[in-house]
């Protein structure tokens, strides 16, 4: 028969004590990183809310032959082992122009890759450095690329060019910033020496041939330079798609749990296609309206309802008549009449405050503009 150990049950009560004592100590590094794990959801819960972003071209939901160029122009450069040719791409405001190039960059996959956006201003230094650091092989972007001012745009054509760049842009010379404790005896002191000591060839040598790939956006090609956008190899027109646009919003809906009826598609999709940059608002509203009603499945009358009294609450009435007045395409509207009211919202499916709305902002801003065209004679 076994012999029992004189100091078992001592033993088996320190070693539960021990056990007890450890699960202590990890107690706090356990609800640690159930906070951190919460943080990190909740965080991509709320980039998700306003994620409209795709991962590659085959995610971009487009009805045309516009992914099939591009993804021809990749597969070309690849092939062919050479930098991807510059692209423009341009629409009118919501047509998803950020969203292709950057599909476009995704695809091509470069070593490097760069976002700028022209909105905030974009300097000389600045543009020059960019295109020094993506110029192996790399990919930089530029939104906006019609609100450069004429000093970036003539150095951004000039690379597209295929014009050397200097290294020197923004670093000193006439395009970099001079501080403020240096004299212009002391720059001309510098730059003797400097040719002194640098062999002839040093200026050959301070110029870098362009070896990366440029894609822009536009939502007002007209305003860009003849020069900038003929220099551009490729340029795609994204026009207005209402089944992408609908595609788009249910994508990000369903990330965070909300999901749209079959029976709503036709509804949204004449609003998105005659509400100008209408996408991110209606997603925003509709996550609104379901959080608050605890609704996980927007049917037809709630979507009616969130269109027709949440939306125009969050839009300004001049969106909604810059909208009408392209919708319109040059047809005059006199008065907000009954008939008006209801074909106009038979067509644009925005309900009658929104309608209203715009085409009172019409008529207001019509007449403003004749008062200003009335010539005043004197007496």
């Amino acid at each position: 028969m076994a012999e029992e150990h004189p100091d078992g049950d001592a033993n088996g009560e320190i070693g539960s004590d021990m056990k007890k004592e450890a699960s202590a100590k990890s107690e706090p590094n356990r609800k640690r990183a159930t906070e951190a794990g919460s943080a990190r959801e909740a965080a991509q819960a709320s980039r998700a809310e306003l994620d409209f972003s795709v991962p590659t071209l085959r995610h971009f939901a487009s009805y045309s032959r516009v992914t099939r160029f591009a993804e021809g122009y990749i597969v070309e450069a690849l092939r062919e082992n050479r930098p991807l040719d510059h692209i423009l791409v341009h629409g009118r405001p919501g047509s998803g122009t950020s969203t292709l190039a950057r599909a476009i960059v995704r695809d091509y996959a470069p070593e490097r890759a760069e976002e700028l956006d022209a909105q905030t201003g974009i300097s000389v230094q600045r543009m020059a450095a960019a295109l020094r650091r993506m110029n192996r092989r790399g990919v930089l972007l530029v939104r906006h690329v019609e609100l450069l001012d004429p000093a970036s745009s003539h150095m951004l054509a000039g690379y597209l060019e295929g014009k050397k760049l200097s290294r020197r842009i923004g670093i000193d010379g006439a395009a970099g910033q001079t501080p403020p404790w240096q004299s212009e005896f002391d720059r001309a002191i510098a730059r003797s020496a400097r040719e002194a000591s640098e062999p002839e060839d040093s200026a050959e040598r301070d110029l870098i041939a362009p070896g990366g790939t440029v894609i822009a956006t536009a939502l007002l090609p007209q305003r860009l330079s003849y020069r900038l956008r003929n220099a551009f190899r490729q340029q795609i027109h994204l026009r207005s798609d209402p089944k992408a646009l609908r595609s788009a919003l249910m994508r990000v809906l369903w990330r965070v749990g909300v999901r749209i009826d079959t029976a709503c598609f036709a509804r949204v999709e004449r609003v998105l296609s005659t509400l100008t940059d209408g996408t991110e608002p209606l997603a925003r509203t509709i996550l609104a309206r379901a959080g608050l009603e605890g609704r996980d499945l927007i049917d037809d009358d709630l979507m009616r309802s969130i269109i027709e009294e949440d939306l125009p609450a969050r839009l300004p009435d001049s969106q909604y008549a810059a909208s009408l007045r392209e919708h319109l395409a040059g047809r005059k509207v006199r008065e907000a009449s009954e008939a008006e009211l209801e074909r106009i919202d038979q067509e644009t499916s925005w309900g009658r405050m929104a309608t209203q709305a715009a085409i009172a902002t019409m008529i207001r801003e019509h007449q403003a503009q004749k008062r200003k065209e009335v010539i005043t004679l004197p007496i």
